[in-house]
């Protein structure tokens, strides 16, 4: 899955949200007057290196894309993937990595990810297209629909901190020296919410996100930390009195996951068994059909937040959807316990409605019926998603639906504990690798490698053996790739450049699987070349090393207590500072709630276009 990360901006929501008027459809932007109100459809995924940007990733984006060329002008309509890979023009890189599994390996290869009209998901390609072309569009009222499917990670420290988005960062190296990785092709909450301030105007954004860290970007429309109103304060406290310090600009939408967690999906090898997450649930609900088969799945959701409640519902596995409205309350809770918690300065009121919330929280029931009919149909949502969190945790049943705070937090905190039993230690078994490492390089890759030049290997040839060849001058200069350490990245990088994959353009497929398939049983068919050997040394080496451990076929991860426990107490909190808001009349911040909520229950009206 994807690491941190893990991400991508898909600013295809567009097909989430519904294409541009008539007028728009019958002629070019430039024919249109200035003023008229048009929408952009925004397609940004497939970032990192060809290692990284999986296969799962380009078909959200070839699902989400060709929707948006059956149902959009073509003028509304920009698309942004890996290296930028399109039909009508030469193809750069294979930038898609798959995995297949066969006779109990994990082979790999690469495809090249092309969309139409694609340009390299690059920082610079998408912020110049949005102030230049994008936002331009946008300006006088339209609506930006940002969909991003891709890697996330945290960047900054501190209070700097920040959720952005792993653009693609293979780039050419200088005078055309090969290819260098620039881990600097990030997009961060805080310049992407400036060159949205700055050329927004009078439109607003409609977003998804489905990468690692994405709940960070909430606050493209919403302040990290809530500010008071004054009335709620006998005498108003000095950390009361801040004023935010961004603008408060039309944005809400949806992610995966809050700003500080991985996201689920993000496969090389997806398989409709095992590929979860949603990454892929979400445009299958946008969609209403498969991802992968195309195959139709029911009736496409008819909003945005139709989309993310059926995603959410059959969503078991680490994410932890939530949508901007939720987030602004989510820091209205926040808010309530580290500050007004602690202060004997607010109104005697206020201080009642925090304990209200307190016991709200504690016991997952709000005070009474709500009179507000937005925060009734949020409350019977929520109840929704904790009881089908009990149907796919059993055993957590009553903690989800009855435990007590403390006892959400104790299954929370219980994420990290360790199972008795189990393996060897670490240092027993770094001690058992450093052995085997030895062994191999004092006595069995000796042999080996005379026997490679000598050509006495039978079955090795063709591109099985320019990449053991390869290996082998490498290894001569330092590098592992028979026990290596912090896994196989290294091996999968060198069978990506040395089979052919890497040039599309020029690829011998039969040869590139042949050294693909070499690069996967390596270690297997070295051991089996040794036990065989005349030397009873080598022999011997080779029955010490041991061929590869077997492939295990992993069924898909159960959701966790840990994670079901999370959400419900997130719902919780949402509600609890929702009712809170509500109790002490906090005119501003339910006025917001009202306008994030309008946005995320933006219409789809392309329902019928698929």
């Amino acid at each position: 899955m994807p690491r941190l990360l893990t991400v991508f901006l898909v600013v295809a929501a567009a097909l989430l949200a519904g294409c541009s008027t008539s007028a728009d459809r019958a002629s070019s932007p430039g024919a249109l007057p200035v003023s008229a109100p048009r929408d952009a459809y925004v397609l940004l995924s497939g970032g990192g290196t060809p290692l990284s940007n999986n296969y799962s990733q380009y078909l959200q984006a070839r699902a989400l894309a060709e929707h948006l060329g059956r149902a959009c002008p073509p003028e509304a309509v920009w698309i942004f993937f890996g290296a930028g890979n399109r039909p009508d023009a030469p193809l750069i890189l294979a930038d898609a990595r798959r995995e297949t599994r066969r006779d109990g390996l994990v082979l790999q290869s690469w495809e090249p990810g092309v969309l139409p009209h694609n340009r390299a998901a690059t920082r610079d390609n998408f912020l110049r297209a949005l102030r230049d072309e994008i936002l331009p569009r946008v300006r006088d009222g339209g609506t930006l629909h940002l969909f991003v499917g891709d890697h996330g990670e945290l960047a900054g420290k501190g209070d700097a901190r920040e959720s952005a988005i792993t653009l693609w960062q293979l780039k050419p190296g200088r005078r055309g020296s090969g290819w260098i990785t620039d881990d600097k092709e990030i997009l961060g909450v805080a310049e992407l919410r400036r060159v949205l301030a700055t050329g927004l105007g009078r439109g607003r954004v409609v977003f998804c996100m489905t990468q690692c860290h994405s709940g960070g970007f909430h606050e493209l429309g919403v302040a990290r930390e809530p500010v008071p109103p004054r009335e709620w304060f006998a005498r108003l406290p000095a950390w009361a009195a801040v004023k935010s310090k961004y603008p408060r600009l039309p944005i809400a939408g949806f992610t995966a996951t809050d700003e500080d967690s991985l996201a689920a999906g993000c496969d090389a090898d997806p398989i409709p068994e095992r590929w979860a997450g949603y990454e892929r649930f979400l445009p299958e609900a946008i969609l209403g059909r498969d991802l992968m088969t195309g195959a139709a799945l029911g009736p496409a959701a008819p909003t945005y937040v139709a989309a993310h409640e059926a995603a959410t519902l059959v969503d078991r596995t680490i994410d932890k959807p939530r949508t901007t409205s939720d987030h602004l309350l989510d820091g209205w809770a926040r808010f309530i316990e580290t500050r007004l918690v602690a202060t004997l300065e607010a109104d005697p009121a206020v201080l009642q409605a925090v304990a209200a919330y307190q016991r709200a929280v504690d016991t997952g029931r709000l005070a009474a019926h709500p009179a507000d009919p937005a925060l009734r149909e949020k409350q019977a949502l929520f109840a929704r998603f904790t009881a089908r969190l009990a149907e796919q945790v059993p055993a957590a049943k009553e903690l989800l639906l009855t435990g007590t705070r403390a006892q959400l937090d104790a299954a929370i905190r219980g994420r990290g504990e360790r199972p008795a039993g189990g393996g060897p230690r670490g240092g027993a078994r770094r001690g058992q690798l450093a052995e085997l490492r030895k062994v191999w390089t004092d006595t069995l890759r000796p042999a080996w490698k005379a026997a490679v030049l000598r050509g006495d290997v039978p079955g090795l040839a063709g591109g099985a053996l320019d990449l053991e060849k390869h290996l082998l001058g490498l290894e001569d200069g330092g590098r592992d790739f028979f026990l290596p350490r912090g896994g196989g990245d290294a091996l999968i990088n060198e069978i990506y450049w040395r089979s052919g994959y890497a040039n599309p353009a020029t690829l011998d497929r039969p040869r590139a699987e042949a050294a693909a398939r070499w690069g996967a049983e390596r270690r297997t068919r070295i051991v089996a070349w040794g036990k065989a050997a005349a030397d009873p040394a080598v022999r011997a080496a080779a029955e010490k090393i041991g061929p590869a451990p077997a492939l295990a076929d992993e069924p898909a991860r159960a959701l966790s207590r840990q994670t079901a426990a999370e959400r419900v107490l997130f719902y919780r909190r949402v509600l609890a500072a929702w009712e809170f808001l509500t109790a002490t009349g906090a005119r501003e911040a339910l006025a917001e709630i009202g306008a994030l909520t309008a946005i995320e229950g933006t219409p789809l009206p392309l329902v019928g276009a698929n």
